[in-house]
């Protein structure tokens, strides 16, 4: 497939194919048991100019296997509110049960030495139908097609799509403003490393306690309060600094 085939055809192919595997996940985790719920579910299929760039930055804007280049033609997110529920939903069985996992292609987002400490965290699969799926008629037309499921916590979402959308996309079309957004650059990073980790580790010492308090342990509801008071605290004082 060319550029001008996704254009023409394709690009509505992969918001269906996008949409049938994330209503696969939410029914798969509808049915499950002791799985956190998602606070979000998202699909979306790449778009003709975001994909165009993509491809010229890689210099495959004359590829005729575009869909063999590029593994995020369909999209789907998942967003949980704790680092907890992701890590729960990852050391389940749950996408490999219903689909075919690409582990190759698969990826753990973090930050290390290699990448400079990139602060993006996420797990992203890559995935296609399961053998099951395809058995039916209905979804033939999907064989082959491949999705990236991206699973990350809510302030990690936030502070990713923040930063693409203000800073990464602007770098498309270098000029103005190219010192001003490196600053930005830089205040995102210190939001993520002095505000943003602290309160995601925040938001899992509450659910815990809040386990142990449904479980009848020692842990009491005034230190759920404490710890939420604290949260909303940091967070006032974060929003009144630069």
């Amino acid at each position: 497939m060319k550029i001008s085939d996704y254009e023409s055809t394709g690009e509505s192919v992969y918001e269906e194919f996008a949409k049938l595997v994330r209503s696969l996940l939410k029914k798969a985790i509808a049915k499950s048991k002791g799985l956190p719920r998602p606070q979000s579910t998202q699909s979306r299929a790449k778009s003709v100019d975001s994909l165009t760039l993509k491809l010229e930055d890689r210099k495959l804007l004359d590829s005729e296997r575009i869909e063999d280049e590029i593994k995020d033609l369909a999209g789907v997110r998942l967003i949980f509110y704790t680092d907890t529920d992701v890590d729960t939903l990852l050391q389940s069985r749950l996408i490999p049960d219903n689909f075919s996992v690409q582990w190759g292609e698969t990826k753990v987002h973090h930050p290390t030495d290699e990448n400079d400490q990139q602060r993006y965290k996420a797990f992203h699969y890559t995935v296609s139908l399961s053998e099951r799926h395809l058995e039916l008629e209905k979804y033939k037309k999907f064989n082959g097609l491949r999705c990236e499921i991206q699973i990350q916590a809510i302030l990690n979402h936030a502070w990713a799509e923040t930063t693409h959308d203000m800073i990464y996309k602007p770098r498309k079309s270098p000029g103005f403003g190219t010192k001003a957004r490196e600053q930005l650059e830089a205040r995102m990073k210190k939001t993520m490393d002095d505000y943003l980790r602290a309160t995601g580790c925040e938001f899992q010492k509450v659910q815990k306690d809040h386990e142990h308090l449904m479980q009848g342990k020692t842990t009491t509801t005034a230190n759920v309060e404490i710890s939420i008071i604290r949260i909303y605290t940091e967070a006032e004082m974060a929003l009144g600094r630069d």
